[in-house]
């Protein structure tokens, strides 16, 4: 088991939960790790690929979640040194979209009294990360998006700033955009149903959207 960069940390594997999929879908085992020294008590957990489209985007995928669920503990780690005191944390996920389309999941970290999350859509072809353009076939999408969300954001004091690369993910019915809180103590989320959207989505979006 590769070994923390802290030679202080001890990481343990502690479970792994398997998930049986279709053949449409990727398996994956829930696997969780834990960083236990003098300044954090923090378990991590992530999706392993066992069958996917193929080998490299297997090992592409499990390779990037791997590393950034683990990143979660080391900053967490690093805040604590940083503040003084030992905290006590987790970071969990939930996979919220797994088809022959698009594999999506979203990761929820809880620290230090804030809660962060943030969310990643894969093609499982090729294990490449989406970006939020990439899922539209229009340059209009922006305004659309700021449109449907705009009651939302400005109910809960969100400026006109659209999510980054993480900051989103999809289920099999919407697109879930994420905002940090007004107070950045959490993450907020906005459902935009994809069918509201049919008009601007990719093609391959379109084919599951009734």
């Amino acid at each position: 088991m590769k070994k923390i960069a802290f030679a202080a940390a001890a990481l343990l594997c502690l479970w792994q939960v398997p998930h049986a999929a279709a053949n449409d879908r990727m398996d994956y085992l829930a696997i969780e790790n834990r960083i236990q020294d003098q300044w954090v008590e923090y378990a991590y957990r992530y999706p392993q690929i066992t069958r996917g489209e193929s080998r490299v985007a297997e090992q592409r995928l499990n390779s990037f979640l791997r590393e950034y669920s683990q990143s979660t503990a080391l900053n967490a780690r690093l805040q604590a040194k940083k503040e003084g005191k030992r905290i006590i944390g987790e970071t969990s996920f939930c996979v919220t979209r797994n088809d022959r389309t698009f594999f999506s999941l979203v990761f929820s970290s809880q620290f230090g009294g804030q809660e962060c999350k943030k969310g990643f859509v894969f093609l499982p072809q090729e294990g490449t990360q989406l970006r939020l353009e990439d899922l539209f076939s229009s340059p209009d999408f922006t305004e659309v998006l700021l449109q449907a969300s705009a009651a939302w954001r400005e109910e809960n004091g969100i400026s006109d700033v659209l999510p980054t690369l993480q900051d989103f993910y999809l289920t099999e019915e919407a697109l879930v955009l994420l905002f940090p809180s007004s107070d950045q103590a959490g993450t907020l989320s906005f459902e935009i149903p994809l069918e509201s959207l049919n008009g601007i989505l990719l093609e391959s979006l379109l084919e599951d959207v009734s």
